[in-house]
């Protein structure tokens, strides 16, 4: 996996994304979570999206999955 400058990630950079990429898909998907089980998957993806974004990649909205 490249990123916006054409930098091959490490093993793991991918591992970080590929957990983003899961927790994102979760929350979009996953409607038989508990409130609290959402609400710390949020503040996961967040604290990722941090991450995601650093390494010159688009992580997208957070707004879009609730965030």
């Amino acid at each position: 996996m490249k990123n916006a400058m054409g930098v091959e990630l490490s093993d793991s950079e991918r591992t970080l994304v590929d957990s983003y990429q899961g927790l994102v898909r979760l929350l979009k998907d996953g409607k038989d979570l508990a409130p609290f089980e959402r609400r710390n998957a949020m503040k996961a993806v967040a604290a990722l999206w941090q991450v995601v974004n650093g390494l010159d990649l688009d992580p997208g909205n957070l707004y879009e999955i609730g965030v």
